[in-house]
C-alpha cells in the first residue's frame, strides 16, 4: 500500500513539474514563435494591385489587333472600346457580364463584371509575382482568386453596373482569353461614357 501511494505521489509531482514546461500558444500567433507566417492571398493581392494594373495597362494591345495577329492562344493584356450590346446575368445574378459589340472582331466578346469571376487571366498576364513567389500550387491558385476579388472591389463594384449600361460606349483594359469564338476579358479598368 505504501509503495502504491508513493508511486501515485511521484506521478502527481511529475505531472505538476512537466506542466510548467508547456507553453500554450494562442491560435494565429504561431508565426511569432516559429518564424513561419500563414499565407494571406488577400494581403498579397491588395499590396500588388496597383503594380498589376499598371503593368497590364502598359502591355495592353487593342483587341482587334490581337485577334488579327496571333489571336489569343494564351492569356493576354488587351484594350477595347465598344458599345455594350447586352447585360448578361447568370448564377442568380452573381456571374454577370457585358457582351460587347466590337467592330471588326468576329464572335462574342464578354467582359466579366462579377461577383463571381472565372479564370486566372489577371494572374497569368502580370509578372509582379510568379509561381516561384509561392510555396505551392494552392497558394498560386489563391493568389489568382484574390486578384479577381480585387477586380470586383476596385473596378466593378464602384461603378454599380446594371442593365442600364446597354447601348453605352465603354473603354476596357484587362486580361483576356479565348475559347472557340468567345473572348472573355477580366477588366482592370472600365470607363463608361
Amino acid at each position: 500500500m505504501r509503495k502504491t501511494l508513493s508511486l501515485m505521489l511521484a506521478a502527481v509531482m511529475l505531472t505538476f513539474c512537466l506542466t510548467g514546461c508547456v507553453k500554450i500558444i494562442d491560435k494565429g500567433t504561431e508565426g511569432e514563435y516559429t518564424g513561419e507566417v500563414a499565407f494571406d492571398a488577400a494581403a498579397d493581392s491588395s499590396s500588388d494591385w496597383e503594380q498589376v494594373v499598371a503593368e497590364i495597362t502598359e502591355k495592353a494591345v487593342d483587341l482587334k489587333e490581337q485577334m488579327d495577329g496571333d489571336g489569343l492562344s494564351k492569356a493576354a493584356a488587351v484594350s477595347v472600346e465598344a458599345s455594350v450590346k447586352e447585360f448578361e446575368s447568370k448564377a442568380n445574378g452573381k456571374k454577370n457580364a457585358l457582351i460587347l459589340d466590337v467592330e471588326g472582331v468576329d464572335g462574342t466578346v464578354k467582359v466579366q463584371i462579377g461577383s463571381i469571376y472565372s479564370g486566372t487571366e489577371v494572374r497569368d498576364v502580370q509578372t509582379v509575382k510568379n509561381f516561384e513567389s509561392f510555396t505551392n500550387q494552392t497558394e498560386w491558385s489563391q493568389y489568382a482568386k484574390a486578384l479577381n476579388s480585387e477586380v470586383d472591389a476596385q473596378v466593378v463594384v464602384p461603378l454599380g453596373i446594371d442593365d442600364s449600361v446597354v447601348g453605352k460606349k465603354v473603354s476596357i483594359i484587362g486580361a483576356a482569353s479565348a475559347s472557340g469564338d468567345e473572348v472573355t476579358i477580366t477588366p482592370v479598368s472600365i470607363t463608361i461614357e
